[in-house]
């Protein structure tokens, strides 16, 4: 080993270090504060999993709700369902059984070490030896964004998909496309914000015959799930079904700015059936592949309706890839879209906190970031995909990480 691999070593020691201190640290304080308790997302999914194994109560009954809503204070009740299906039971039904304050306090450090593990194996699949100091830039700019934050406060259910994608890709670039199946179970859980990376892996998957194991994979994890939440709560689909007709109305970002709204986010599935088709014959490690994959992330943020911040968790640790991308193929350009997503990270930062300093807690300080995260974000994302997916000479391999 030389020197450099021991620095290396050395600061990745300490970056796990504190990614551990960190997360505790928040985790002990978000489930510690008086003004905290009980007000995130996951107490009802916890209180509803408790009185399934305790009293025989359905997940889906409102007087799950309307318990938490007393508890709370909170008179939106309609917002308190379970409205996941039940194989989330994986999750939410050994965390029931312990106190609600340890329980939230492990959904919070595991929430956050699946973001970042999931950047991390982003990271180092497409650029080996993206140095520890960059990696540790890019996992600061993500967690101190404003949907990781919202995402962490809130004990949200988004970030377990985070690292089902990033083994999913892992297990495709090695050609282990079983295991990919299995994995990509994993993004079943909140589906609506991977559902069309999903839809091409699937896609890319059946066009070629020694691929076509992933959707065993798939089919085999999907009957795991469901046998499960079967097994704890019987005819769950049916008012899983029922509680998605009282879930609050939501929008797509396409939806809201351009009619027949349909008509476009049509048109922009019509064309990741096309990038998907041309890629057909493309290995997963080839650069082209990881294109693919942030076009299907960044535009699932913009036609699939999601409400708030809280999906963007499922864009931002994708950047490491299109760094890498642009590293291995057009590195004289490498360093203008480092310094552009820096520049995205900074700019969703100000667009919270300016106003937020200007006008108090207004809700416009949302309004703002929410311009940057759910718009210019994913936006960007799928545009500077696109370079990567149309390169010709899109190798196998990746080429060194020019950036110090």
């Amino acid at each position: 080993m030389n020197a450099e691999d021991s620095q290396e070593r050395a600061k990745l020691f300490v970056l796990i270090t504190v990614g551990l201190l960190y997360s505790v640290g928040v985790a002990y304080l978000f489930a510690s504060l008086p003004n905290q308790r009980f007000t995130d997302d996951f107490f009802p999914r916890w209180y509803a999993s408790k009185k399934l194994l305790t009293t025989g109560r359905s997940l889906y009954d409102w007087t799950n709700a309307r318990e938490v809503s007393a508890i709370t204070g909170w008179p939106r009740t309609h917002q308190l369902g379970y409205y996941y299906p039940a194989y989330l039971l994986l999750f939410t039904a050994p965390l029931s059984m312990i106190p609600y304050e340890v329980a939230r306090f492990i959904w919070t450090v595991f929430g956050l070490w699946c973001l970042w593990l999931g950047t991390v194996i982003f990271a180092r699949l497409l650029a080996p030896d993206f140095s520890t100091n960059r990696l540790t830039l890019l996992l600061v700019l993500m967690t101190a964004s404003v949907p990781v934050l919202q995402h962490t406060l809130n004990a949200q259910f988004n970030a377990p998909g985070v690292l089902a994608l990033a083994l999913t890709y892992r297990a495709l670039r090695r050609e282990k496309y079983l295991l990919a199946g299995v994995w990509a179970g994993g993004l079943l859980f909140k589906p609506q914000a991977t559902l069309l990376p999903l839809f091409s892996f699937l896609m890319w998957s059946v066009l070629e015959r020694n691929r076509r194991r992933f959707w065993v994979g798939l089919a085999l994890a999907g009957i795991a799930l469901c046998g499960l939440a079967e097994a704890l709560a019987p005819g769950w689909i049916f008012h899983f079904w029922r509680a998605l007709d009282s879930y609050e109305p939501v929008r797509s970002l396409v939806d809201r700015i351009w009619n027949p709204y349909y008509m476009v986010s049509m048109t922009f599935t019509i064309m990741t059936v096309w990038f998907t088709f041309r890629l057909r014959r493309v290995p997963a490690s080839a650069n082209s592949f990881s294109g693919l994959l942030v076009w299907t992330i960044g535009l699932n943020a913009l036609i699939v309706p999601m409400f708030g911040m809280l999906h963007v968790v499922q864009i931002e640790p994708v950047f490491a890839l299109l760094l890498g991308g642009f590293a291995a193929l057009y590195p004289s350009f490498a360093l203008r879209v480092w310094i552009g997503t820096i520049g995205l990270f900074v700019a969703g930062i100000l667009a919270f906190v300016i106003p937020l300093l200007l006008t108090g807690i207004s809700g416009l300080q949302i309004t703002t970031a929410e311009m940057v995260y759910k718009v210019a974000m994913p936006t960007l994302l799928s545009l500077a995909s696109l370079p990567l997916m149309f390169h010709r000479g899109a190798a196998r391999h990746t080429i060194p990480f020019p950036l110090e």
